[in-house]
């Protein structure tokens, strides 16, 4: 029987896993193939598309982001085939088989990690034998078991990072890797704290895997342990092999409990990493210690802040922080306090998430204690509970709009540095804040704008707060350009006194011979701005391969 897994992917570069897995481990022995989609695409060409290769059986990965679609296709796949087989996996309908089989026309559900068993349900499948095994559920029989596979077992497999249809898409996708399975702690409000213990992939087989990554030109690797930084020795052997091996233009992306961090391996990483190469997502969610102890997360805010200031001080890693809106016991008040200590932090990324309420986690299930009321839909976005209200997370919301154009995107660092260290000083949350609602009051999009829009946006802003940052504004603005853009403010140059200035500039041999500059490259990739009367700014866009340099010059033009 042909059998084809699938799955609708978040976003384009996106890569799954999971799928490869359970076709290297199952391909030998069934007529099986893989094929992944976009959420995005239109559901009724990737179901014609699924049914143009004429299955049997549709095995699919579901997950909070891609749950809602794959129930349409679903749908669609039953009405035009009443006799495909469907067999369902991944987190989302692991925990509550089920719901899944009594709403959705479905046939199989794989709980947990199905390498192994997927091969023992299609055997059942193609001999007609209806027999109960381990972690599959189906109409008439929920399994009680949650299916972990032995990854000794699986280090034996061909491996799945080195697929040949695979080999050139990795020089532009995200490539997930797993040196180890489950997490030692126990929140609330995550799946992974449904998983006891933590178990690791033979060392050779990581390291084997890892190098055909590196030789065969990967872009990025996102390690997908949950928790990548528990075994000391395991996490130093991984570095020193990545830091051996070094490639540029490669970025290999970690989760990592900062309190575990050593200040040996926090030296050994500022003294031997190579910029970039290196990106440390971590989770630190609320920085109050009631709501840590409700959701059952262990954390040490003064250790864990500590820690991530040394990796900043050493210059060498991006930071990603993480925080979640909405936790038990954590008022707006409280929430702002949270996210002014992280933010203090002053890492690359701060993402502001909101509780969602995952299927099979604790929190879901005592969502009346702390009075939580969540949309029944994917991705279970909380809307209020006892100490936060409809209103303040909305407000919050409009504040992650701000924070992800004004500081996750890189784009105006010098002006927000300005910004906090005189107009906003230890006050993050409430620039965001106040960003989002004058977004909200003047009806300015959050989406399809044009990038000189938000910074004339952010101009208007500050000019409501009497703050003339226009000159600092402009110097962000330029830094996202390689040649001359047109600028966002109003144009108080004439055409003929700019051009009359630019050929002075071009004339000016000993300015031209000091910054190694030309005529001809004055004149096409410069442009002029007035800082005061008879004082001008001079920016010149210079381009040396790929790298681009911009060179702010101040010039005086003689009375």
């Amino acid at each position: 029987m042909k059998t084809i897994l699938t799955t609708l992917n978040a976003k384009y570069i996106h890569t799954s896993l999971a799928l490869r897995l359970l076709y290297v481990a199952n391909k030998d022995r069934f007529d099986l193939s893989f094929r992944e989609y976009v959420i995005k695409e239109d559901i009724e060409a990737v179901a014609q598309d699924l049914l143009n290769q004429n299955p049997d059986i549709l095995g699919m990965s579901v997950y909070i982001w891609n749950v809602e679609q794959t129930n349409k296709l679903i749908n669609i796949l039953k009405e035009k085939n009443p006799n495909i087989i469907i067999i369902l996996g991944g987190p989302e309908v692991t925990y509550e088989p089920q719901f899944f089989l009594d709403k959705w026309d479905i046939d199989y559900i794989i709980s947990g990690e199905g390498e192994f068993v997927l091969g023992e349900l299609l055997e059942a499948i193609q001999s007609g034998v209806q027999t109960e095994i381990k972690g599959v559920s189906h109409k008439g029989y929920i399994s009680k078991e949650i299916a972990r596979a032995d990854l000794n077992k699986i280090a034996t497999l061909p491996s799945p990072y080195t697929l040949e249809e695979d080999k050139e898409a990795m020089k532009n996708k995200l490539v997930y890797f797993e040196s180890s399975r489950g997490c030692p702690y126990q929140c609330q409000y995550c799946l992974s704290s449904l998983e006891k213990g933590v178990r690791y992939y033979p060392q050779e087989y990581i390291f084997h895997n890892l190098k055909y990554l590196i030789d065969n030109g990967a872009k990025q690797i996102k390690f997908l342990d949950r928790t990548f930084n528990l075994n000391k020795d395991h996490t130093h052997a991984i570095f020193d092999f990545l830091i051996e091996n070094y490639r540029p233009n490669l970025s290999c992306q970690f989760e990592i409990y900062a309190d575990l961090l050593s200040d040996d391996i926090i030296d050994y990483l500022n003294q031997n990493l190579k910029l970039k190469h290196f990106r440390f997502e971590i989770g630190i969610q609320s920085t109050h210690e009631p709501t840590n102890i409700a959701v059952k997360r262990k954390q040490d805010f003064d250790l864990l802040a500590g820690n991530i200031k040394k990796l900043m001080d050493g210059g060498k890693i991006d930071l990603h922080l993480d925080l979640i809106a909405g936790l038990p016991y954590e008022t707006l008040e409280r929430f702002i306090k949270s996210f002014n200590d992280v933010f203090a932090l002053k890492a690359k990324e701060v993402q502001l998430g909101f509780l969602k309420m995952l299927r099979g986690t604790s929190l879901r299930k005592n969502a009346d204690l702390f009075g939580y009321k969540y949309n029944q839909s994917a991705p279970y976005e909380i809307e209020y509970n006892n100490c936060i209200s409809q209103e303040e997370l909305e407000r919050i919301h409009e504040a992650e709009h701000a924070l992800e154009k004004y500081w996750n995107s890189g784009k105006f660092t010098r002006t927000l540095n300005r910004l906090f260290e005189s107009h906003y000083k230890d006050k993050y949350f409430e620039l965001f804040d106040e960003i989002g609602q004058f977004y909200k009051v003047q009806q300015y999009p959050h989406h399809g704008y044009r990038l000189e829009d938000v910074f004339l946006n952010l101009h208007h802003f500050l000019l409501s707060k009497d703050i003339d940052l226009l000159d600092l504004l402009k110097t962000d603005y330029y830094c996202n350009f390689k040649i001359r853009p047109h600028g966002f403010w109003e144009d108080r140059i004439e055409k003929k006194i700019r051009k009359r200035l630019l050929y002075d500039i071009g004339q000016d041999k000993k300015f031209l011979s000091k910054h190694k500059l030309n005529r001809r490259i004055i004149e096409k990739q410069a442009v002029i701005d007035a800082v005061s009367e008879n004082e001008y700014l001079l920016t010149v866009f210079l381009t040396e391969g790929e790298l681009v340099k911009h060179l702010f010059l101040p010039y005086k033009v003689a009375e």
